[in-house]
């Protein structure tokens, strides 16, 4: 592991391969038919903000079931400063964009909220690799041909929907 990825953090051993590609499918999966169940629930929720409450309740529990299963397998280690700055700013920023995403489903059709929030992925490719370093995350002419049919797609289901 290099210094650089010592220092932010980042461990080596990324998943490559069709492993890496079933995980990615499957996080597309779950947040694909997510907003359908949300959906519903809001029909009975009286506040957005009460159903992501709900989901955080849940998820939180999900996550220390897990982390108590797995717990001989954590590696233990002091943690920087700053990165302790960034996983609270992160999770900041993850708690009000799915109290947003919520409250959008609650008030415009799924189909323009899922297509909209695609719009995340030109903003990844522009600011990962000043957080992270060029040489981890490289932006190929690939990487931005699909952000841009990522985007069209979206402002065209945007536009019809």
């Amino acid at each position: 592991m290099n210094e650089s990825m010592q220092k932010k953090g980042i461990s080596r051993g990324f998943a490559q391969g069709w492993s890496s590609v079933v995980w990615g499918l499957s996080v597309a999966l779950c947040f694909s038919i997510s907003p359908i169940f949300i959906r519903h629930g809001l029909e009975i929720l009286p506040s957005p903000l009460l159903g992501v409450t709900i989901g955080m309740v849940f998820s939180a529990l999900g996550y220390g079931i897990l982390l108590l299963l797995r717990r001989n397998h954590v590696v233990r280690s002091a943690i920087s400063r700053s990165t302790m700055i960034y996983q609270l700013a992160a999770g900041v920023l993850v708690g009000l964009s799915t109290w947003a995403r919520w409250f959008a489903l609650d008030h415009a059709a799924v189909g323009v909220v899922l297509a909209l929030g695609r719009l995340n992925v030109p903003v990844v490719i522009l600011v990962s690799p000043f957080l992270l370093g060029q040489q981890l995350e490289r932006v190929t002419p690939k990487v931005v041909l699909g952000a841009l049919l990522i985007v069209t797609g979206s402002v065209l289901l945007a536009l019809t929907g």
